[in-house]
């Protein structure tokens, strides 16, 4: 399995519960039948919860049905790497005995589909030592050769879990940028806060201001353009992005010895909306002591799904609401004299399609009545904004 989502709710056609319209519209040209991806989408949007509708294609409710050895290829660079994570982590844990104990894990400093690695090693705009790259296609037909054909190979002795702590690059000792191994997924690390602060700072000491929040807009009509493709726009500089009018940053000071993070990496916002819906998307970056912000992960929450996307909970305007959500996996040494920055904002086209705000049913096309939304991120005593980070401690 190689860069898999195991639900195409909220890890493929309903990111963070957010509508893609505009992106599967253009599906319809490789159809056979274009009609049927239309009418394939106004299905999709009558259904906008996590209901039957969706149970039915979610493998992660299904692993007690899985009963076979298998090997899972995910990327750091890719979304959809939570899939990938979460696959082997059922089926090493919860499925059948054939399946318990015979999964392997990789994963590679890769866009979506980490076979790409094979003969390359320059990701996006980074340029990666020679050792990232892997031929997953003769690992694959070293693992069916085994499995398939009862070829004694060793394959089965392999790493349970190889993965590739990324580094800087270009720079001469920078730790990372090698491979690890580990007997099970997740490793151990240290859940560590790193709150947002009202400078536009970012540290691990909970703030102490009695009041104090960032605004920014939620503008569907002038959204923060993230990428031009609708494409994960991973490895990459961000401070173009970083840039447009509606977008905050928050930034540490330069670190004073390398910090590793290997897990997954959560946030937990306090917000506020002057709008019934809106959204909210968490990204972090290693920030280069030359201003470079590469762009690492990042996630979105549509707000009507805070509390889960089985259920629509609007928000009343000017009202503090808690928007808890996983960014995503990452294995990444921010090496010393670098900068670890997280960036929120509310919209970022082309890769997040701009929500209307008006927390009315999506539909297949934008609706006219949208909305502005002035949003805030608090980050004060009493409603503290924070990213929980994976620390390994060594």
């Amino acid at each position: 399995m190689i860069d898999t989502g195991l639900s195409l709710y909220q890890e493929g056609y309903r990111i963070g519960g957010t509508t893609r319209p505009q992106r599967f519209k253009n599906m319809g040209a490789v159809c056979r039948v274009p009609d049927h991806n239309r009418e394939l989408m106004v299905e999709w949007f009558q259904h906008p919860k996590y209901d039957d509708y969706w149970k039915q294609e979610d493998c992660a409710l299904h692993f007690n049905k899985m009963n076979v050895p298998c090997f899972t290829i995910g990327s750091w660079y890719d979304f959809m790497c939570q899939g990938s994570v979460e696959s082997y982590i059922g089926r090493q844990h919860h499925a059948g005995s054939n399946s318990q104990g015979k999964q392997q894990l990789l994963i590679g400093p890769w866009l979506h589909g980490g076979l790409q690695g094979k003969n390359n090693s320059k990701v996006s705009e980074l340029q990666y030592p020679d050792n990232a790259k892997f031929d997953g296609e003769a690992h694959l037909i070293r693992w069916m050769d085994h499995y398939l054909k009862g070829i004694d190979n060793g394959v089965e002795k392999d790493p349970t879990v190889r993965y590739y702590v990324m580094g800087a690059l270009g720079e001469a000792g920078a730790p990372g940028n090698e491979w690890r191994t580990s007997p099970d997924w997740p490793i151990a690390s240290e859940k560590r806060s790193y709150f947002l602060k009202s400078t536009g700072g970012l540290n691990n000491v909970k703030p102490t201001d009695e009041k104090s929040n960032t605004p920014f807009k939620a503008d569907p009509l002038k959204p923060n353009r993230m990428t031009t493709t609708v494409a994960f726009p991973g490895a990459a500089d961000a401070q173009k992005f970083e840039a447009e009018p509606e977008v905050r940053t928050f930034t540490t000071e330069p670190l004073a010895a390398p910090v590793e993070w290997t897990g997954q990496v959560k946030a937990e916002l306090f917000v506020t909306s002057s709008a019934r819906d809106t959204d909210f998307v968490v990204r972090v970056s290693d920030v280069y002591p030359d201003g470079r912000s590469i762009i690492l992960v990042d996630y979105v929450r549509r707000a009507r799904y805070r509390d889960g996307f089985d259920k629509e909970v609007f928000m009343e305007p000017g009202k503090v609401y808690p928007v808890a959500f996983d960014v995503g996996w990452i294995s990444q040494v921010f090496n010393k004299g670098h900068r670890i920055r997280v960036t929120v904002c509310s919209t970022g086209i082309d890769f997040y399609e701009p929500n209307p705000n008006t927390g009315e049913p999506f539909g297949f096309d934008f609706p006219a009545n949208a909305v502005v939304a002035e949003n805030t991120v608090e980050h004060n005593k009493t409603h503290a904004s924070r990213i929980i980070a994976p620390v390994v401690v060594k």
